[in-house]
């Protein structure tokens, strides 16, 4: 199956997040990135991503997460917007 050009543009931001995230990760066959942003109770958005890999008896297995809100949130985005328009 194809891959349009709109998906492979979101796995390599999801890619690029994981990484900017995650400095110590390196990525290995089955891994996969995840990006989330949403928006708490009262009003204040957050961003969460995570890493995860192929389990042994199938399935994914959560092997990195971090969630950013308030001034986090504003230094994740700006350095990963920055990073790609590189």
């Amino acid at each position: 199956m194809r891959t349009s050009r709109e998906d492979r543009w979101l796995s390599a931001l999801r890619n690029h997040a994981a990484q900017l995230a995650f400095t110590d990760w390196t990525p290995q066959s089955g891994d996969w990135a995840h990006l989330y942003t949403g928006f708490v109770d009262d009003g204040t958005p957050y961003t969460e991503v995570s890493v995860y890999r192929a389990g042994d008896g199938g399935g994914h297995v959560r092997i990195h997460y971090q969630r950013y809100i308030g001034d986090e949130l504003t230094t994740f985005w700006t350095r990963l917007v920055d990073e790609i328009a590189e």
